[in-house]
């Protein structure tokens, strides 16, 4: 009796969970179209039973917790490394994290309006790792789920100039994603990065300035003010930035 009754309750979850997905205004693929390499059993148990979110959420801190580990475990193919052995761009991280964007995927084709996670993993992908086709793969997938959400053609049109070598083309996409209030503190760190490279010192410290005041983690917000007070020491800056932050 006990087993009949678990087994009714899980048609019932399932039933649930189609008519959620069927009646929802946001229309998720077929379960076909979540595998990826990095797919799991559970994966599909979240698309039956109608709890993608919650699932995807789960994934998403497994992906952070990879993705703050070291990396060098899981390198890319020694073949594919070796087409880019020659390329400046490609040198120091890009080998690292080969699984980062499988594992961006599943959290997406579960959710596939998850848009943090291609905001994250293309600008990682891009800019950290210098995998800009994977990086554009994941956001492609973005744009086909979510065409009306500006800011992934921003990142991906700056990701492609950069691609190219066209800095400044680079540097107005960004600019305009920046402006956006949920843009990524990644997309933020590499415009500071790109205006400090450039010597544009008083945009990166506006960048800089901002990130104290809107990022949530205390470790970011010490990062944004050892870059100001770095800037300020070696004499590109003037003191007032700081004292922006400090409350003078």
């Amino acid at each position: 009796m006990k087993n009949v009754l678990i087994v009714f309750l899980l048609i019932i979850l399932a039933l649930t969970g189609w008519w959620a997905n069927k009646n929802s205004n946001y229309p998720y693929p077929a379960p076909v179209d979540i595998v990826t390499e990095k797919t799991k059993p559970i994966d599909f148990a979240g698309f039956l039973f109608g709890m993608r979110r919650i699932i995807a959420d789960i994934m998403w801190v497994q992906t952070l917790q990879y993705y703050g580990g070291g990396g060098w475990e899981d390198k890319v193919s020694e073949e594919k490394y070796r087409k880019y052995e020659h390329d400046e761009k490609r040198k120091g991280e890009y080998g690292r994290y080969r699984y980062l964007l499988a594992m961006c995927q599943r959290c997406v084709r579960i959710d596939p309006y998850f848009k943090y996670v291609y905001a994250f993993g293309g600008a990682s992908l891009a800019w950290n790792l210098t995998r800009y086709d994977e990086a554009l793969e994941l956001l492609n997938e973005g744009i086909e789920h979510n065409p009306q959400f500006y800011p992934f053609h921003l990142y991906a049109a700056a990701i492609i100039y950069s691609k190219e070598g066209k800095s400044t083309d680079v540097i107005k996409k960004l600019e305009e994603a920046v402006k956006y209030t949920d843009c990524p503190f990644e997309v933020k760190l590499i415009l500071g990065n790109i205006y400090t490279k450039y010597g544009r010192y008083e945009d990166a410290a506006n960048i800089w300035v901002d990130i104290y005041y809107t990022a949530k983690r205390e470790d970011r917000k010490k990062g944004a003010k050892q870059k100001l007070e770095k800037l300020i020491a070696e004499k590109k800056l003037s003191e007032k930035f700081l004292e922006k932050i400090n409350g003078i």
